[in-house]
């Protein structure tokens, strides 16, 4: 064991790319009788396993009042209701995730085609309109951090390429400046929260990868431009025309040109052309332009190089859409069982055990340990852990050993960094200051470099 001092860190501030899925219907699946299993064949709890697997950020979709439709088995919808969505946050907060809630403004689902509001503000004012939507974003926050799971990003709207809480379906388009009213009336609430409650959470918006750029620019010259983040929909099979490079490009573009942090919130590939059920599959091929077979092996290579590229032209991670929607006994609106299974990461072939598609979420300790020649064996114990917490490794030769510690944002905690003798290594961080959350460690000895993600629980759960 060595003591160590912190000392002051004064390089740039490392950008975690924050890689993830969607898991809004997970709870949903779980109550009618689905099961996931891991590789070997297990039972698992969806939201641990992706923890485990490497997943840094889980998006959830709030839906304002979907008892209001009425599901294919003749029941009232309560998937991505307010009590669901609290209680996947606090499951993916318990398992050291990042949340991003996508608000839809509406009681269905929203996109590119509608974006219809809420049965309860049909007829509103402007005015009255207006108030709603900063009443209900503020609220909705709150619920949120009264349980002590405030999300890292929210998206005011979902594929808001068209239009935005309107009164009838399909959308007709924007209407400016009424739209950016309401647009604003989001981001202010998100602001004002953040201002009362002493948080940082990011606001975005939301667009499909055909119209990101034009629309961005839209929201700007109409006086929306008061978010962080540009969230990405980029699914091969609705832009069967775009490539790789193409996605590479929009990033850097939107970044270059309106100086805003850019996520892809959604994409899709599907493995197989079978289905598990009689719920017809949406996503019947991967487009065009790519060149990756319909397997579990092409779809994780595709997530594997599409991570790659929008990680070379800065964008701050990759989210898949719905890696968990397997068949199960659940209805939505339009049938029962999945229509994504083909597109999920769980083999309904095998039980929904897990596709190689899992190792995309280590896709940033891949680059992390990108110029190590020789393996690098370490031990972190335990982990998750309460309050202290060991790294162990062996070191070839005597040498500066540097180990810096990050919060789930990027910014550097602790530094570490002393000389060693060669042989079998420890270093311990007494964390029992810090925050209950995610961490991320950068161990640098001998010219290799080693990245890993910690995680500081209470202490009930770690007993």
């Amino acid at each position: 064991m060595f003591l160590f001092i912190l000392i002051t860190f004064q390089t740039s501030i490392a950008q975690t790319f924050y890689t993830g899925a969607d898991l809004s219907y997970a709870n949903s699946i779980l109550d009618k009788g689905g099961e996931y299993r891991n590789d070997a064949g297990d039972i698992i709890d969806p939201y641990q396993y992706v923890a485990q697997r490497g997943a840094k950020m889980i998006r959830l979709r709030l839906w304002h009042t979907p008892e209001n439709i009425l599901d294919a088995c003749d029941n009232p919808i309560t998937a991505s209701n307010l009590h669901d969505v609290l209680l996947a946050a606090q499951r993916i907060h318990d398992n050291g995730m990042s949340l991003n809630l996508s608000l839809h403004y509406g009681d269905y689902f929203n996109d590119p085609a509608k974006q219809l509001r809420p049965n309860a503000w049909m007829g509103l004012t402007s005015q009255v309109l207006l108030d709603s939507i900063y009443q209900y974003t503020y609220k909705i926050l709150e619920k949120l951090y009264e349980q002590n799971t405030t999300p890292y990003i929210v998206s005011i709207g979902n594929e808001t390429t068209n239009g935005f809480i309107d009164e009838t379906t399909p959308t007709n388009g924007f209407s400016w400046p009424e739209d950016a009213d309401k647009f604003n009336a989001g981001l202010e609430a998100v602001d004002d929260f953040n201002t009362d409650y002493a948080q940082n959470i990011l606001k975005a918006v939301h667009f499909t990868e055909s119209a990101a750029y034009w629309v961005t620019g839209e929201f700007l010259n109409h006086g929306v431009t008061n978010f962080d983040v540009i969230g990405i929909s980029y699914y091969p099979y609705f832009s069967p025309e775009t490539s790789l490079d193409d996605v590479g490009h929009l990033f850097q573009d939107l970044i270059d040109e309106y100086n805003k942090k850019v996520i892809l919130f959604e994409t899709g590939f599907i493995w197989t052309h079978e289905n598990s059920d009689s719920y017809s599959n949406f996503i019947a091929n991967n487009g065009n332009k790519l060149d990756y077979p319909t397997s579990p092996q092409g779809q994780k290579d595709f997530l594997l190089d599409l991570s790659q590229v929008i990680s070379d032209h800065g964008g701050m991670g990759v989210l898949y859409w719905e890696s968990g929607w397997i068949s199960s006994e659940m209805c939505d609106k339009w049938g029962q069982g999945s229509s994504y299974e083909n597109a999920c990461f769980f083999n309904f072939n095998e039980q929904n055990t897990s596709l190689p598609s899992f190792d995309f979420f280590r896709f940033e300790d891949t680059l992390s340990i990108a110029d190590i020649h020789t393996p690098v064996q370490i031990n972190v114990s335990p982990n998750p852990f309460n309050s202290n917490v060991a790294i162990s490794y062996e070191l070839e030769k005597p040498g500066t050993v540097t180990l810096i510690i990050y919060n789930q944002i990027g910014k550097p905690v602790i530094n570490f960094s002393r000389y060693q003798l060669k042989g079998n290594r420890e270093i311990i961080w007494n964390a029992y200051e810090f925050p209950e959350g995610v961490y991320y460690f950068r161990l640098n000895m001998s010219n290799k470099v080693v990245t890993g993600k910690l995680l500081k629980v209470n202490k009930a759960l770690v007993d």
